[in-house]
């Protein structure tokens, strides 16, 4: 027999009457708000209600522009400045750099992206291995609309951006549900790169890629139902020796990081878990150039490759290209060239054009980046090729161009009101050597020599990135008297040809969000150049390699703590610090999560 219910939870006749009277003289009293009807002219306003019937919603009209025209009137109205109303796309590391430092009082920003929260990439590996959970480098993009006083700083539409139209200065976007339209005063495209496949056959069906916090689950989830099946009984040893070899495809920081990161949870985690599969177990790091890490120094090189080589015991395959990738097989070629040894072993295998077919249940694609359809569209239909007069180490026609071409200030070249920042931008300053006029008659009567051109660095500087010391040092040039005028042409020739554009890195796109935005607030300001403050990697067995500026480090006890600081002072906030640091204490102490129905991984 059933307890009878508690008195306090059953409501009596006359207690339901009762009740019933009161909610009725509530409904009764404000009978106006809770009854759903049409707005009419008594309700908003004649002049609203005129305007709304003379100006019927159609696709060119949204309310998303309808509310920034509104702000634009009210502000009017008051006799306030009107704010620029600034859009930006895309909520990486330079769209929420701009973003964070944007003066509000000046500015009415908008932010349109398929996702709602920034992504911490540099940690991404780490999540791959289950060292970090995805919420250690996700930080909401809302977190940053409001201040400390509720005041709204941005707003945000999560939605694709479809197109642009430069000349009546409107963005088209495609959310999941609607599309629409948002005007701009002012437009920063940071949308980012995809992953670039090089047209290799079967990688965009057959591999993973690394951009985003969904791949790392993704890749997790791969990794761990591999070891799942291959631990069944009705697994053969060919099918388990194939499910157990993991495959990265590159030799940058991304692919070394998550090689190591793939080694250290297997050896410290899965190890424990399925010692039966350990002897079946490979991990196999393809890499085009003849060494690891080819931005970093030959000496970081080397001991990244001692480390994943001889410490855990991961296969490098040096100087092989990927020529297809099935779904169960990736085939890769060597090529020629590389170091002497290299050379003399290529001899004595001759195997240089020979095609070697690797068994492979996990494919990990970390090899360069390309255009993401917006870039790619805006490229070939929408913008015109570069000025000659940029400085380019790349063709200057559209179709050559990974990115979009700006100038020195980060315009882009061709669209008025439009900046772009961050991988997707590409800048193409000015050449120098078309100032050769120009510094020859500054000169007047002195002597133009390397003296000369040193005294004026530090204005030059603001102008030309060129002459940035990471991209040319003059001073150690050798000043040999008095240069000519076709000396002169010559020297600053040299200059543009050593130019490169900023890599496609966090740090650079960081530093251009914030260039960015102080620009705006300021109204100017001097050309942007990158300021390089060192490379990180983790190589694995608890050591990372650091290249900074005045030193080197290559492991030892105190490489880690170092590689975790730096990455924990680039956090945006003291959540996702926290969150980061504890994941860490809770691998050291109490390992990896080793399941794969979490909701984090579903």
């Amino acid at each position: 027999m059933l307890p009878a219910a508690p008195s306090c939870c059953v409501l009596s006749r006359p207690r339901l009457g009762a009740a019933n009277a009161l909610m009725g003289r509530f409904a009764a009293r404000h009978r106006r708000f809770l009854t759903p009807r049409a707005f009419t002219s008594s309700s908003i306003g004649p002049a609203a209600a005129a305007a709304a019937s003379a100006a019927p919603y159609a696709p060119d009209r949204h309310p998303a522009s309808d509310k920034h025209q509104a702000a634009a009137a009210a502000a009017a109205a008051a006799g306030t400045p009107r704010r620029e109303h600034v859009v930006v796309l895309g909520t990486g590391w330079a769209a929420v750099s701009f973003v964070r430092n944007l003066d509000p009082n000046k500015f009415e920003v908008t932010v349109i992206s398929p996702r709602n929260y920034f992504t911490f990439t540099p940690l991404l590996p780490s999540v791959c291995a289950g060292t970090l959970t995805p919420l250690s480098c996700i930080e909401p993009i809302r977190g940053f609309s409001r201040d400390r006083n509720g005041r709204r700083l941005l707003n945000f539409y999560e939605a694709h951006a479809t197109d642009i139209d430069f000349e009546n200065k409107r963005v088209s976007c495609a959310s999941r549900t609607s599309s629409f339209k948002v005007d701009y005063d002012k437009l920063v495209l940071a949308v980012g790169t995809d992953p670039n496949t090089f047209g290799v056959p079967g990688v965009e069906e057959n591999c993973f890629f690394l951009k985003e916090v969904e791949h790392a689950v993704q890749i997790r989830k791969r990794v761990m139902a591999n070891f799942e099946t291959a631990a069944l009984p009705t697994t053969s040893q060919q099918e388990r020796e194939r499910l157990l070899h993991f495959v990265v495809v590159g030799g940058g920081p991304t692919g070394v990081e998550t090689a190591a990161e793939f080694a250290d949870f297997i050896r410290e985690d899965m190890k424990r878990i399925f010692p039966e599969l350990m002897p079946h177990v490979a991990i196999t790091l393809v890499e085009g150039g003849p060494r690891l890490l080819p931005t970093y120094a030959p000496e970081i090189s080397s001991y990244a490759q001692q480390v994943l080589q001889e410490t855990l015991k991961v296969r490098l395959l040096l100087q092989h290209q990927v020529v297809a990738v099935g779904e169960k097989t990736l085939t890769c070629k060597r090529l020629s060239g590389g170091s002497r040894q290299q050379q003399e072993q290529q001899e004595q295998q001759q195997q240089n054009n020979e095609e070697k077919v690797i068994q492979q249940g996990f494919v990990l694609w970390a090899s360069g980046v390309g255009q993401v359809p917006l870039v790619r569209k805006l490229l070939q239909e929408r913008l015109p090729p570069p000025p000659s007069s940029s400085s380019s180490s790349s063709s200057s026609s559209r179709g050559g161009l990974r990115a979009l071409p700006v100038d020195e200030h980060l315009r882009v070249y061709g669209a008025a009101g439009v900046f772009a920042a961050g991988d997707c931008a590409l800048l193409l300053p000015r050449r120098l050597a078309a100032e050769t006029d120009a510094l020859w008659t500054a000169a007047g009567s002195c002597d133009v020599s390397l003296s000369w051109l040193q005294q004026q660095l530090p204005r030059l500087q603001q102008q030309y990135p060129q002459l940035n010391p990471l991209k040319f040092d003059l001073k150690k040039e050798k000043d040999e008297g008095p240069l000519t005028k076709q000396q002169l042409q010559q020297l600053l020739e040299r200059i543009d040809a050593a130019y490169r554009p900023p890599a496609p890195t966090a740090q650079n796109a960081r530093q251009a969000g914030i260039y960015l935005a102080r620009k705006f607030n300021l109204g100017g300001g001097p050309a942007f150049s990158e300021e390089w403050k060192g490379s990180l990697a983790y190589v694995g067995n608890h050591n990372a390699v650091a290249q900074l500026p005045g030193y080197i480090v290559t492991g030892g006890f105190f490489s880690l703590p170092l590689w975790k600081a730096v990455y924990v002072q680039m956090q945006l906030t003291w959540r996702i610090r926290l969150i980061c640091c504890f994941d860490w204490l809770r691998t050291l102490f109490a390992g990896r999560d080793v399941g794969r129905e979490h909701s984090y991984y579903k």
